[in-house]
This record gives structure tokens, C-alpha cells and sequence, in this order.
């Protein structure tokens, strides 16, 4: 398949605190991809990951009156050490024309620190910094596509990405440090890429593709960064690293129905509702 390769250029300026200014250069004709058929008429309603009565998962997704996600609440229920184990996460999503805010809550409380995840955005709308806690990205654009990311706290890793001409990510190119024989840092670093398949359907809508930096479909792990699926239009089916991959059905409207993960044989349920 024919691809387009995107390379912009990092502008970042620093005060007291870091600013990100993308490079904003309109998209060619030939670079403006239609949006998938059916899939902005859905919203994802519920997505279930049921095995037992002892291992299931159950997340629901709420939104406010203009269709925008505004809670997400995930039950989990898993048997461990012959206890049956019940917890609960609730992301709450907070607006200011744009998503602004996520503030995570963990029910009982799992030890670990869940900063709040922060998005800014240019006037135009295209987001030009997130953080979560210590990590911080920067993002600047080509042609209307982000193309590269640049991270204040780590001065030499930078991200690029390359584009198929329906718009996924399908390959990223990263810095990233070298490691000796024990896992320690050389000092020197390389240029590490990573590919990414997918199909012909459009991906699950939950109204939150501006913010690429969050996940909403539960149980996707960090193997791989979660722009990478955010920010495509398609259904992740394959990465070079590793096994792992997804299998879907899909429903009349062409939605993912189900979503089968081969690297922990998983199924995930999809329900939606239709746009008000």
C-alpha cells in the first residue's frame, strides 16, 4: 500500500512552563480522508469482557447533552488467591469547549498515584500538549496530521509518524535509549520503529478522538502507545512487536461488535446507542 511519510518540524518555547506551537498548514485535497460511514451516528454505550462468574469486566460510558463523554466507570470482578476480588475505576471527563480534564478514581484504593490527565489545544482546535504526572508530550503537526511528538522531560527521545492514505498510523519511529547487557543506559541513543496493521471498519466512537492521549476501550495495556490507535481511523488488527493482535465482528453499521485480543484470549462486547 502506498504510504505518505510525515515529517514535521518540533517548535517548543519555555517559560515557566512548557508551550507547544504546531506548525498548522492546511491539508492538500488529497489528504482529506472522509470519515467513516455510521460511525460518528454511534456512540459506545457498553463494552463487557465476560470469562466466569469470577473473572468479568463491565464498563459503561456516559455522556452529557452535546454527545460528549463524561464518565466512564469500569467494574471489575477477578478471583485471585481464592478471594473474590471486586474494584472499580471511575474516569470523570471535564470541558471547556474541549476535553480539558480527566480525573481518575480507584474504588478501594489501590495504592498507586493517579495524577489527572491535562490537555491543551491551539485555537484551531488540534491539541499541542498533554501530561500524565511526569510525563509530558508535546505535538506538532503537517498538513493537517500530527507527525511528530517531543518530550520536555526527556531531551533526546522524539517521536515521528507515518500515515497510509486512509490516515492510520502505520509506522512510528522513536528515540529511544540504548541498554547494555544489565538493562542500564549507554548514553547513546537509536532510532527504534514500530509497524501497525489494520482493516477496512471504521473504530468504535466515543467522542474523544481530539484528546488521542486517552484510551476509553479498557484492557489494551501499554504495549503499544495509545495515539497510535486514537489517532487512526481503522481497526487495529496487527504490531511488529510481539503477538498480539485483534480479531473483530461487526455489527449492520459496520461497528465493531466484538473485539477478540489473541495476546490474553479475551473477548470485549461492544453496545451503542445511537446520537441524539
Amino acid at each position: 500500500m502506498k504510504k505518505i511519510f510525515l515529517l514535521g518540524t518540533l517548535v517548543c518555547a519555555f517559560g515557566l512552563m512548557v508551550s507547544c506551537t504546531p506548525e498548522t498548514i492546511e491539508p492538500s485535497p488529497q489528504q482529506i480522508w472522509p470519515k467513516p460511514m455510521n460511525r460518528t451516528g454511534y456512540v459506545v454505550e457498553k463494552i463487557t469482557r465476560y470469562e466466569s462468574e469470577t473473572n468479568h469486566t463491565e464498563a459503561t460510558y456516559e455522556y452529557d447533552e452535546n454527545n460528549r463523554l463524561i464518565l466512564l466507570t469500569i467494574h471489575k470482578t477477578i478471583l485471585e488467591a481464592g478471594f473474590l476480588k471486586k474494584s472499580m475505576r471511575v474516569d470523570s471527563l471535564e470541558y471547556e469547549d474541549r476535553l480539558v480534564r480527566i480525573k481518575t478514581t480507584i474504588i478501594p484504593d489501590d495504592g498507586f498515584w493517579h495524577p489527572d490527565r491535562l490537555f491543551y489545544y491551539d485555537d484551531q482546535g488540534k491539541m499541542i500538549r498533554s501530561e500524565y504526572g511526569y510525563y509530558i508530550a508535546c505535538y506538532t503537526y503537517h498538513n493537517g496530521l500530527m507527525d511528530s511528538i517531543y518530550y520536555p522531560n526527556q531531551s533526546d527521545r522524539y517521536t515521528t509518524l507515518e500515515y497510509d492514505l486512509a490516515g492510520n498510523v502505520v509506522k512510528e519511529h522513536t528515540n529511544v535509549p540504548e541498554m547494555d547487557m544489565l538493562g542500564y543506559p549507554t548514553g547513546n541513543w537509536y532510532i527504534r520503529t514500530y509497524e501497525y496493521e489494520y482493516d477496512n471498519n471504521p473504530r468504535p466512537n466515543f467522542n474523544v478522538d481530539n484528546a488521542f492521549m486517552y484510551e476509553p476501550v479498557f484492557g489494551q495495556g501499554d504495549t503499544y502507545p495509545t495515539y497510535v490507535r486514537m489517532l487512526s481511523p481503522n481497526n487495529m488488527t496487527r504490531y511488529s512487536e510481539g503477538p498480539e493482535t485483534w480479531e473483530y465482528e461487526y455489527n449492520e453499521n459496520g461497528l465493531p461488535q466484538s473485539m477478540y485480543h489473541q495476546f490474553d484470549h479475551t473477548t470485549y462486547q461492544f453496545t451503542y446507542r445511537p446520537v441524539e
